[in-house]
């Protein structure tokens, strides 16, 4: 007799939790269904004469309400980063392309999805070293990376040097020089080697900073550590910077958990320039990002289970004085915080 077969038989209270389980699991299976059954009534009911399915989706994604009050005014201050960061981009032969819910955002509704609040780009490593040098001496913009020690992550930023409210988070990539029958062996070892740099974003920025942040930080003392640190994890790995091949750095903050590991260059690259807005803005997304987007979220024109703004307590400290500078600074209109 197995032990699962053992505890059903003399355990009641195991038998009824199992129980319980079952039932769970079947409602959520009834849940599921009877969502699917009225969705498919809400776009039956949307669709006009003369439309396909798909073109009923596409119209009425394309034509939901945009945020107003204070969610619009976030994604009008983070908006002008993004565009100040592909000018820069631009004008110095660097490239800046979509990613995750801005993409997902440009393809579905040609901006924000209307109940977001943040921006995500991607950018190559090399570009965005060549970004954060030029930064330097901008008078607007600065970057800085956002520790969060409890939970090991660093993630590169955009933002404001009048206020820390507002941000825009870049996605860094690197090419690896690796061959595809070396792929299975390498891929778990880079994944071990982002462990290590989580612990020690544990352990530094506990030291530095004394506390977890939910905002960009400077510090070059805990920035310089773990430098030191990640280029004593890459011995041994094959070489970042060149390759056929490219993937998330091990300082990614998501590396362990991206499904799409190690990637080919030529499925993704050169970029597709003008394809998708933003905002009124054309930018460059990878040749297969409907294929990305279908990776990350499935059926990108299914309604959503549930809507909510996402990262909402980051920007209750300062908010009202970030709001101040930016409308003093011309980047919000003046006259009034409903936009």
């Amino acid at each position: 007799m197995g032990i699962r077969s053992f505890l059903k038989k003399y355990l009641p209270s195991y038998r009824t939790e199992h129980r319980m389980m079952e039932e769970m699991e079947k409602l959520r299976a009834d849940l599921r269904e009877m969502s699917k059954k009225n969705e498919m009534l809400f776009w039956d009911a949307q669709m006009q004469p003369g439309e396909t399915m798909q073109q009923t989706k596409e119209r009425v994604y394309l034509n939901m309400p945009k945020a107003t009050g204070r969610l619009r005014n976030i994604q009008l201050a983070e908006n002008h980063i993004l565009q100040r960061v592909k000018k820069l981009c631009d004008e110095n032969g660097m490239h800046v392309f979509l990613v995750g819910g801005t993409l997902l955002g440009a393809v579905r509704h040609h901006g924000f999805i209307p109940w977001d609040n943040d921006i995500d780009v991607g950018m190559m490593k090399a570009d965005y070293l060549k970004l954060r040098t030029l930064l330097e001496n901008d008078t607007e913009l600065r970057a800085e990376y956002c520790y969060n020690y409890a939970s090991g992550l660093r993630m590169s930023k955009i933002k404001y040097r009048g206020t820390d409210v507002f941000w825009i988070d870049i996605l860094v990539f690197d090419y690896i020089d690796v061959k595809r029958e070396e792929i299975a062996e390498v891929w778990p070892r880079t994944q071990q080697a982002n462990r290590e740099y989580g612990k020690k974003i544990q352990e530094l920025a506990k030291e530095h900073l004394g506390k977890s942040y939910c905002r960009p930080v400077e510090n070059h003392t805990l920035d310089a550590a773990l430098k030191e640190f990640e280029t004593m994890l890459l011995t041994g790995l094959p070489k970042f910077g060149q390759g056929e091949y490219f993937c998330e750095p091990i300082d990614c903050p998501y590396w362990s958990r991206d499904p799409r590991g190690i990637m080919k260059v030529s499925e993704f690259f050169p970029l597709l320039a003008d394809t998708v807005e933003f905002e009124g803005v054309k930018y460059e997304v990878w040749k297969n990002y409907q294929r990305a987007l279908e990776l990350a979220y499935g059926d990108i024109w299914t309604l959503p289970f549930s809507i909510s703004e996402p990262h909402t307590t980051e920007f209750d400290e300062g908010f009202e004085e970030g709001i101040a500078f930016l409308k003093r600074a011309g980047i919000l209109p003046a006259e009034d915080e409903e936009v």
